[in-house]
This record gives structure tokens, C-alpha cells and sequence, in this order.
């Protein structure tokens, strides 16, 4: 009997769950170590001195996968998600680089997570508010940055190393009917340690090799910063 009561409770809550897709757009504002500013009176804009440059107002995409469970008072509803953001270097610094025709570094930010929601039932004219949190890894990606003319007639540039680092996130909002949700988000994305090489690509060689293109002259540098990111979120679902 108490199997088969068991059995009734476990088809009972299958039934109710409701797997649901969603597709968020979001802009994100660095916080941290992440948004902290670098010396810019620096001479020289490209330098060892300058790595891990604050990162500016940026913007990104997510996917989440869910299943919902009526509880009674409100819904349940454990999650997979990942997500993308994009951010460019501060506009001092990418100012400093357009003036001295340098490539830019860009910061790029994938956290893959799992989590759960836990929406109340509507207050008024279908509003449901909803909280949630997750965990899960960082990924966080440099794009290179350089300058045309490095030494012996060669172009100078930075490589980055990519990394990855638990990450956290937590989020308060509300949905709007049944399709659409707008809130907003702490993601913890890490300490990300920014490992880099100097390299030089030689303009006057015959072929630009492979063994050439990555020569390390001063070997691997490595710096850390406290990646983070207060998101506001467009959420669309079905």
C-alpha cells in the first residue's frame, strides 16, 4: 500500500510539472575588481602594467532549460542555464588605444549553471514575483591586444589565456503574464587569474609560421581579478 501511495504521490506531481524554455537578454554592469579603474597615466598604453583593464557597461544572452512543480503556495522549478556576456575594456583605456591605433581587448564571460526558482502565486493582473539562485563555473575569455609596430619592425601583441571559476548567482523579479519576466541579478563569476604572453609576429618574414606567430619572449605573466556583474534581465518564455 505504501508503495502504491507513493507511486499515485510521484505520477500525481509529474503530471503537474511543466518543462518550460526560456531566452533572456540582459545588460550587465562590472562590479569588482572587474570595474576597478588602471592607472591611465601611464605613458604607454600597451604594457605589463596595464593587464586586466576595467571593463565597461556590456550586454549578453542566455538560455535556461526548466521544469516547474506546484507546491501549493507557489511554484518550484530547478533549472540548467548558460549564459553569455560581452563586455569592452573602459572608455579611457579604449580611447587611449583608438588614439595609438592599438586592437582592443574585449572581455567575453560564459557561466554554465544549475539552480533553482521559487515563484508565488499572482498578486494582481497576473504579476507573479519570483526568486532564484544558482551555482555553477565561469568561463572567461580575452581577445588579444596589440600594436602594429613592436621590435625589430615586428607587430607587438598580448595573448590571454583562457580560465575558468566557481561562479554564483542570485536574482529577484517578476513575470509578467505567462511569456515574459524582467529582474534583477548578482552574478559572482570568480577569481579569474589573467595569465598573458608577449609575443611578436616578425611583418618583414617570408611566412608568417606558425613557430613565429607564437614565440613567447618574456614567458607567461599572471595577474587575478574579482570578476562580477549586476544583470538586468529580459526573460521570454515557453
Amino acid at each position: 500500500m505504501m508503495c502504491l501511495a507513493a507511486l499515485m504521490v510521484g505520477m500525481g506531481m509529474t503530471a503537474q510539472a511543466q518543462f518550460r524554455q526560456s531566452i533572456f537578454l540582459n545588460g550587465n554592469l562590472p562590479t569588482g575588481s572587474f570595474a576597478s579603474s588602471i592607472n591611465t597615466n601611464h605613458p604607454v598604453p600597451l604594457g605589463y602594467q596595464e593587464m586586466g583593464k576595467d571593463a565597461a557597461l556590456g550586454f549578453g544572452a542566455g538560455y535556461r532549460a526548466s521544469y516547474r512543480f506546484d507546491v501549493g503556495m507557489g511554484m518550484v522549478a530547478p533549472f540548467a542555464q548558460a549564459d553569455f556576456f560581452w563586455n569592452m575594456i573602459g572608455s579611457t583605456w579604449r580611447d587611449k588605444y583608438m588614439d595609438a591605433d592599438y586592437t582592443t581587448p574585449t572581455y567575453f564571460n560564459i557561466p554554465v549553471m544549475a539552480g533553482v526558482s521559487y515563484l508565488y502565486d499572482e498578486l494582481w493582473n497576473d504579476i507573479t514575483p519570483y526568486g532564484e539562485f544558482g551555482i555553477g563555473a565561469d568561463l572567461m575569455m580575452i581577445t588579444r591586444e596589440g600594436k602594429g609596430t613592436g621590435t625589430a619592425g615586428g607587430t607587438l601583441y598580448y595573448a590571454y589565456k583562457s580560465n575558468a571559476a566557481f561562479s554564483w548567482m542570485l536574482g529577484l523579479g517578476a513575470y509578467f503574464g505567462r511569456h515574459v519576466s524582467a529582474g534583477i541579478y548578482y552574478y559572482g563569476l570568480g577569481t579569474h587569474p589573467i595569465d598573458y604572453t608577449q609575443k611578436t609576429l616578425d611583418e618583414n618574414a617570408i611566412a608568417a609560421t606558425e613557430v613565429v606567430a607564437h614565440q613567447t619572449i618574456d614567458g607567461v605573466m599572471r595577474e587575478k581579478r574579482n570578476v562580477g556583474s549586476i544583470a538586468l534581465r529580459i526573460g521570454f518564455h515557453f
